[in-house]
């Protein structure tokens, strides 16, 4: 079921104001990966990443030893997206994806950490557009998750067993990242209003400013950590290729989740190849640099005939103060 990869090297580096590499791991991994999700457990240190072509999640403990999580299609596993580990309750939640034509399928995963073996399972299938994008989890192990081409945010009651609409208004329209903060809000990045935050009792949205419009528009993976928001950035919207200088903001907010100030923590960083996700450990901060996403979807969402333009995947590492 878990098997050790072919053929792709693994890198971890840690960015400081040089951006060098403080380490790197190399991994017998296949190379034609297109990464996009990234979670942390910080119990163990092991990184889990998800695959969009390859359909399957890959594990990367704190030696750097790399194998199949999920392999690939295993469980039902499509295109993987978003990520996050609930240490409370063992588990790893993920979302994958598939279009086939005129059909669209959303999935949202639970995974055992030690066992792998399913514990949550929900699906949309639907003619009408969907993708499940990203997730977090509450403290009760409930969870909130967008759905980009729908313009929605879900809701998974894990007591009750059941995906539900949550929210879907025209603030909430091509969401991407999301992260639960303080004060029983939920922030989300969109491509249509940039950061919008939502009232998760009154299911009331507010877009928040932002000093650049442009950037907060074209956020990807989002987390809450110390009443900050950071994001990647790596998408803009007056950019007919699609894709932009790259960069990682923060944004420290007040308590009603305000911008009081923003941040470049990171920009064109030469590992950079359309960063995706993020994930925090404690007071580090890691982030995929290269899903290589731009290059995939211009090749019809295959990686055939680009292997030479496909660099070793790439987790940049910073720490936060």
């Amino acid at each position: 079921m878990k098997t050790f990869l072919t053929h792709i090297f693994l890198l971890l580096f840690i960015s400081v104001q040089s951006q060098s590499p403080s380490t790197f791991i190399t991994t017998n991994a296949e190379k034609e990966l297109i990464p996009e999700g990234i979670a942390i457990d910080p119990r163990t240190g092991n990184i889990y990443i998800s695959s969009i072509a390859g359909h399957k999640i890959v594990l990367v403990d704190s030696q750097g030893n790399c194998r199949d999580f999920i392999a690939s299609h295993e469980q039902g596993f499509l295109e993987g997206l978003g990520m996050k580990v609930d240490v409370k309750r063992n588990l790893l939640w993920a979302l994958s994806n598939k279009s086939d034509g005129k059909r669209f399928t959303s999935q949202v995963h639970a995974f055992d950490l030690t066992s792998a073996k399913a514990k949550h399972f929900y699906s949309i299938k639907d003619t009408t557009p969907h993708l499940f994008n990203d997730l977090d989890i509450d403290q009760h192990g409930n969870v909130y998750l967008t759905d980009t081409h729908f313009g929605a945010i879900y809701f998974v009651n894990t007591w009750e067993r059941k995906l539900q609409l949550f929210l879907k208004t025209s603030l909430t329209m091509y969401p991407n990242g999301i992260a639960l903060g303080r004060n029983n809000q939920v922030f989300i990045a969109t491509y249509q209003n940039g950061l919008v935050k939502i009232d998760l009792q009154k299911k009331s949205p507010e877009v928040i400013n932002t000093k650049d419009s442009v950037r907060s528009h074209g956020l990807d993976g989002l987390v809450f950590i110390e009443n900050c928001l950071i994001g990647v950035y790596n998408y803009n919207i007056y950019d007919s290729v699609g894709f932009a200088i790259p960069a990682i903001l923060k944004y420290r907010l007040d308590e009603t989740g305000q911008v009081i100030k923003q941040e470049l923590l990171d920009e064109a960083n030469r590992y950079f190849a359309e960063p995706t996700t993020l994930a925090v450990a404690g007071n580090k901060l890691f982030v995929l640099a290269n899903s290589h996403l731009a290059a995939y979807n211009a090749n019809k969402q295959s990686t055939k005939g680009i292997e030479d333009r496909l660099k070793p995947v790439t987790v940049l590492q910073y720490k936060l103060h």
